[in-house]
């Protein structure tokens, strides 16, 4: 349960810090005081949305602060400490910051956390009925929701499983659709990947062709230049009148005699010789070169030919190198290998999308039948309720209307009322006050509090549209809830502040320079006074009247 609020900047608030018990706490005040304040504080604690217009004006952020204590809550203890985020022992500290420029932080336990990982762990800690959600009933859309969270852990491990094998059916029939419209299109693109992988494999491509072939056209075109290039250096070396190769040897020949006299000669005649036979080798390979030569058109035709054709399906497959058309053949064969077995794949895929199927159908029927047994017990828990909400009258069905299968499985929920003995029962939404919608709404939040979940409740001004007797049966129904739950309530009804464990008065005040709201733990004759201020009409009168109310 909540133990502790620190706010620090929210609207009128520039810090206050508040400390909860169990059972029944009551928020009251003037309107516009900023009761809701406090709700909006605790609903960004949570997770939810951040508002700019929470921060204080004339600040850059905003923060709250809370610190809960695990106690009544133990089945959030292994996921805190899955995430490392809890020693035993202690309490949970969460907090959560937000700024002019939209940015917000939030933290458990001084630990820093994406939103979307922080907002696993705050639905276990409490659960808030704001203001006009009872207006929801009036969607039957949001039925199911209401009697699956009546169920038991089995009820909601069943849910999980329904949502599971539906999304792996979902799956399978997408990836069943996408067979069949290939298959439907394999004739006439199996058809184009044909003439594509016979031309590809007719041009007998290989990578890095064209550079080669480009280089060995230019040495064609070239020939005349090439060859006298290639004579020349070829005269100098070792076949002109002069060449270096002969110059060399009588070199080597002219130092022979006087090496034997000293290192120096015998270190440069060594030289030399290797000089000579590097330049005779030179001599031979020019020699090769101008013997291989070769000047042939119908050559350097071929060449060309073979270049234009790797130009042009270069252009056909995007500016593709000869590499990557090498790549795109392997791919054509791949996917007319895949083409052609599609058969066999469409047989597979069809036999799994029904397997899938028959399991999804097997856990939403399971759960079919848990709701119906789950309606049943629904139905006597909301009676008993709405019978202790000052409407014994009234008789309360679930109808479990077929819908087309999805994740929620194969039927929706729709909550059926007779107000009064005698009458048929006809969805909420044409029939029920706005005074009987609060009531079902914690008829409804009466019998999620006997199931073990949240600790913590709360209820933002859900007295709307009732007064007299009823707004007595619903403080009592309130106080029953916070013998099993922490209960936060908001209320404008003295019916429901006069059976409060704990009772806040919220109040705005000027201080000389600015406007704050703050929050005072009543008890004594201040509580009295308040009751008093609630009742109206002569101040002794009401006194005494609040006085009786709090003693009963």
């Amino acid at each position: 349960m909540l133990i502790s609020l620190n706010v620090r900047n929210i609207a009128l608030m520039d810090e206050m810090q508040v400390d909860f018990g169990s059972g029944l706490h009551v928020l009251t005040g003037e309107t516009g005081a900023g009761k809701s304040i406090i709700v909006d504080a605790v609903t960004l604690l949570l997770g939810g949305r951040t508002q700019k217009e929470l921060i204080r004006t004339g600040t850059e952020k905003a923060r709250v602060e809370g610190v809960f204590s695990l106690d009544d809550c133990p089945h959030l203890i292994p996921l805190l400490k899955e995430y490392e985020l809890y020693e035993e022992g202690e309490d949970l500290i969460l907090s959560r910051e937000i700024t002019l420029q939209g940015r917000s932080s939030c933290r458990i336990n001084g630990r820093l956390l994406p939103l979307s990982q922080y907002q696993l762990f705050t639905p276990y800690l409490m659960d808030i009925h704001g203001q006009h959600e009872h207006q929801s009933l009036m969607d039957e859309k949001r039925h199911l929701g209401y009697l699956d969270a009546s169920g038991d852990e089995k009820h909601q491990e069943l849910l999980r499983q329904v949502q599971s094998d539906c999304a792996a059916w979902l799956e399978s029939k997408k990836a069943l659709s996408k067979l069949q419209k290939q298959s439907a299109q394999a004739g006439e693109r199996m058809e184009l990947l044909r003439l594509r992988q016979k031309e590809l494999k007719q041009a007998k491509l290989v990578p890095g062709e064209e550079e080669e072939l480009a280089r060995e056209r230019d040495r064609f075109r070239n020939v005349e230049k090439i060859e006298d290039g290639l004579r020349e250096a070829y005269d100098a070396v070792y076949d002109g009148s002069n060449p270096a190769a002969e110059a060399l040897r009588q070199a080597v020949h002219a130092l022979a005699p006087i090496e034997r006299l000293d290192e120096g000669y015998a270190s440069l005649r060594a030289r030399l010789d290797g000089l000579y036979y590097e330049a005779e080798d030179i001599g031979l390979t020019l020699r090769d070169m101008l013997a291989q030569l070769d000047s042939d058109p119908d050559r350097l035709e071929q060449i060309q030919y073979r270049l234009d054709l790797i130009r042009r399906l270069s252009r056909k497959y995007g500016g593709a190198t000869t590499g990557e058309m090498v790549e795109k053949l392997k791919e054509i064969d791949a996917e007319l290998t895949t083409f052609e077995s599609i058969d066999d794949l469409l047989d597979d895929a069809q036999k799994q999308e029904k397997k899938l199927s028959q399991r999804y159908q097997a856990s939403a029927g399971q759960l079919t039948v848990a709701r119906q047994a789950l309606a049943e017990k629904f139905e006597k828990e909301m009676e008993v309720q709405l019978r202790d909400l000052n409407m014994g009258g009234t008789r309360f069905k679930v109808t479990l209307p077929a819908c087309e299968p999805c994740a929620l499985g194969n039927e929706t929920a729709a909550f059926l009322i007779a107000p009064n003995r005698g009458e048929e029962l006809q969805p909420l939404s044409k029939i029920a006050s706005g005074g009987e919608l609060s009531r079902l709404m914690l008829a409804i939040k009466s019998v999620a509090a006997k199931r073990e979940g949240v600790p913590s409740m709360i209820f933002d001004e859900i007295d709307t549209g009732i007064s007299g007797r009823a707004a007595q049966v619903v403080g009592e129904k309130m106080a029953a809830i916070g013998k099993e739950r922490q209960v936060l309530c908001v209320t404008h009804l003295q019916q429901i502040a006069a059976l409060a464990d704990h009772h806040f008065l919220v109040e705005k005040y000027f201080d000389g320079d600015r406007t704050r709201t703050r929050l005072t733990l009543l008890s004594g004759e201040n509580r009295v006074n308040e009751i008093a201020r609630m009742l109206g009409g002569d101040a002794e009168s009401a006194r005494k009247h609040a006085k009786e109310m709090i003693k009963k």
